[in-house]
């Protein structure tokens, strides 16, 4: 199988039998520090894998789209072929690592909603943070695909963090990567495993990769602690997420808008003499009771061409909440 990429703990291998698909081979290696502090451990690629296998197939379950296909080997799974997106979204329900670093702020301090944060996939500048901004103007991620990004790690927070509590586990972060598919499709890639999560006990000890950044234990020990006690809880008794898209329709520019013409004449006669013009529109308010995927949003388009707004007079703009 030919090698298509090596990182510091997994190797990305083509398909033999697929060109649209690759083997996800996990190693023994941990990292941390950006790879200043490594170590092998024998079964923590069998256990990433595992785990991976495990939670991918939980998130397909409850419609979120991911790049696993299925388990090969102890540690080999087999994903669809992405282009990976080249930033990494962190989502936080409680302040940690670098985030206490960066603001000085107390560890475990519980924030009122979850908060997703953007980094640079870049080794040589140690993963910095960027906004939206930054990654829009620098052409990393545009706009609409940034904000589908942060709804998905949002989606992904709320069906990990009820599995994770149904055994008094709690969720602390957790990092993704995304990549897009040949035929288009957004969906999350890489890995999901204590690799990639803080996962805290009831009393708030470390049941993640902490435990080897800080030498607090036996990290294999570790994970198959929490991976049992993860296989312990019921999947079907997480309730769905109601997910919320925005649409905005609104007339052309050099189209007649009467409405909006009205309205502008009621304000000048209230005194709003500075008003230049006012267009008037609709905005529809989508409820789903499943996450917001690639092809969901596809269908959105076909509902705006065929019911929400007029093409021919109109724009319209989806936002997600």
């Amino acid at each position: 199988m030919a090698l298509i990429h090596e990182g510091k703990v997994k190797r990305v291998l083509q398909d033999p039998n697929s060109s649209e698909r690759v083997i996800i081979e996990f190693t023994d290696k941990v990292t941390a520090g950006d790879g200043e502090k490594k170590q092998e451990f024998t079964g923590k690629g069998a256990v990433a894998c595992d785990m991976s296998h495990y939670l991918f197939g939980y998130l397909e379950g409850k419609g979120i789209d991911t790049h696993y296909v299925k388990k090969l080997t102890d540690n080999q799974l087999l994903c669809k072929k992405v282009t990976i997106y080249p930033i990494e979204v962190v989502c936080r329900n409680k302040a940690a690592g670098s985030f206490c670093r960066r603001y000085g702020t107390k560890k475990g301090i519980e924030f009122s909603e979850p908060l997703v944060e953007f980094f640079v996939k870049n080794d040589a500048y140690h993963d910095p943070l960027i906004t939206a901004g930054a990654i829009n103007r620098l052409g990393l991620v545009n706009r609409q695909d940034l904000e589908f990004l942060r709804s998905v790690a949002l989606s992904v927070n709320y069906y990990l963090r009820e599995l994770l509590q149904q055994r008094n586990l709690i969720l602390v972060d957790f990092k993704l990567e995304f990549g897009r598919t040949e035929k288009g499709y957004i969906v999350i890639a890489d890995e999901i495993s204590p690799d990639t999560m803080r996962i805290w006990d009831s009393g708030a000890s470390s049941m993640d990769k902490d435990v080897f950044r800080e030498d607090k234990g036996d990290l294999i020990a570790t994970y198959l602690k929490v991976f049992e006690e993860i296989k312990k809880a019921k999947p079907q008794d997480v309730e769905p997420r109601i997910e919320r898209m925005q649409v905005t329709v609104e007339p052309k520019s050099g189209i007649k808008n009467p409405p909006g013409e009205v309205t502008k004449k009621a304000l000048e006669r209230l005194g709003f003499a500075d008003v230049q013009e006012v267009r008037m529109g609709k905005i529809f308010t989508i409820s789903l009771k499943r996450p917001i995927t690639s092809e969901i949003l596809n269908q959105l388009t076909i509902m705006n061409v065929k019911l929400l707004s007029n093409p021919i007079s109109e724009n319209h703009k989806v936002r997600i909440e």
